[in-house]
């Protein structure tokens, strides 16, 4: 999808969605609020920082809209390399004590944090910081967030009021992202990766498991790649009896990413 009519390209913002199996963006002129490039890219067998990389680089080789000049360049990264942590509890000087037990860290990662303030939560991560650096070298100065602090910020910030626990599911073609909320409080966040719709369910119902969710009464929200023509849909259908479809009320493009979302934290 793209608009070439650009009148003013010192307008524009460009919102970037990155994963090891995946790269998105969307363009648009914040001041006519139009649409001016947007694409989703899938990577088969990009196990590595490194190959995604390439592959990104690739893109925005055969990309003209991504090489202009933008007043805004937002960066989300989309991995399991994260852990969430009580405000009260946090010490910057401690983010690799956060992450060691869960996540492979290595020497030369670079563990950053985002602060969810409505929540009083900490999301410590790491991204990618070869493609950080690849970023900062073709853009300059840019802002990055992990995928889960906009998902958490936007699910739970959009009138999650009711006293009895919810749970929300953002669907990729590899993976999914789980929240679990009862009113404005995270009981459960995690990401999963899944290749069969028995992997897929699996997981949910081990969620619902360990909180002790009534699968026949308990709401389950699911928004992204899945529809109820899906084989996983109607075998999770089979366990969980209540299940509604999400619908971003922020961005309407790029629905299966977490570019839907508002971005601003």
């Amino acid at each position: 999808m793209t608009n070439n009519n650009l009148v003013k390209p010192e307008n524009l913002i460009v919102s970037i969605q990155v994963s090891l199996d995946g790269f998105s963006f969307y363009i648009k002129d914040f001041v006519s609020d139009t649409l001016v490039d947007s694409q989703e890219h899938f990577f088969e067998n990009s196990s590595t920082p490194q190959k995604s990389l390439e592959r990104i680089q690739n893109v925005f080789s055969a990309t003209p809209s991504l090489n202009k000049v933008f007043k805004e360049v937002v960066v989300v990264y989309a991995n399991e390399l994260f852990a969430m942590v009580p405000k009260v509890l946090f010490n910057e000087q401690n983010l690799t004590d956060y992450l060691k037990f869960n996540t492979k860290i290595l020497k030369t990662d670079f563990i950053v944090y985002d602060e969810i303030e409505e929540l009083n939560l900490i999301n410590v991560y790491v991204p990618y910081a070869n493609i950080n650096n690849f970023f900062f070298d073709h853009f300059g100065t840019f802002t990055y967030y992990h995928s889960q602090s906009i998902l958490i910020k936007n699910i739970l910030n959009q009138t999650r009021t009711k006293d009895s626990p919810e749970v929300f599911i953002q669907v990729s073609p590899q993976a999914i992202d789980l929240v679990c909320y009862q009113g404005q409080k995270l009981l459960l966040n995690n990401h999963f990766k899944y290749e069969t719709p028995e992997d897929f369910v699996y997981y949910i119902l081990f969620c619902f498991e360990q909180i002790q969710l009534n699968t026949e009464t308990t709401k389950l929200w699911l928004n992204g790649t899945i529809t109820e023509e899906d084989a996983t849909y109607k075998l999770i259908y089979e366990y969980v009896r209540d299940i509604e479809f999400y619908s971003s009320e922020s961005n309407s493009i790029l629905k299966n990413s977490f570019l839907q979302y508002d971005l601003s934290l």
